[in-house]
Order: structure tokens, then C-alpha cells, then sequence
């Protein structure tokens, strides 16, 4: 477990679209399946929000963006309203 959790952390910064939204959607099942690493998965996946520290303006954000952000959302309790 320990090693899929620091892989995903890794590729959370990957190039390639198709490798960061696998890392999400691993974290979002590793924090369905391992109540005790939802904390640290959430953690992360707001940490990795805030250093990217990119204003869209208008432009909606990039699809892991909003995968995260819908993620996010959803532990919190809220609608997938648009971002």
C-alpha cells in the first residue's frame, strides 16, 4: 500500500493527462478503502492544488484540476456543481 500511495504522489506531476487523473483516481479509492489515509490522501490532493497557484480566469481549469476539486467537493459533502 505504502508503495502505490508514494507512486500516485509522484505522478500527480506527470506530463502526461492520462498518468496524473490515474494518481487521482487511485488516491480517491486508496481514501474509499483505507479510511485511516483519507486524511493524508486529502491533504495532499489540496496541497497539490495550492502549489500550482494558477489563476484560469475565465478558462475553465484542466480535467485533473476539476477531478480533484469534484473529489474534494464530495468528501465534503457538496454537489458536483461547476467550477
Amino acid at each position: 500500500m505504502t508503495e502505490l500511495f508514494n507512486r500516485a504522489v509522484g505522478q500527480l506531476r506527470d506530463p502526461n493527462l492520462e498518468v496524473r487523473l490515474a494518481a487521482i483516481y487511485v488516491r480517491r479509492e486508496v481514501a474509499k478503502d483505507f479510511p485511516d489515509l483519507s486524511n493524508p490522501v486529502f491533504e495532499l490532493l489540496q496541497a497539490y492544488l495550492r502549489a500550482g497557484g494558477i489563476d484560469y480566469g475565465d478558462d475553465d481549469p484542466p480535467i485533473d484540476v476539476r477531478e480533484i476539486v469534484k473529489i474534494l467537493r464530495s468528501r465534503l459533502g457538496e454537489s458536483d456543481a461547476e467550477i
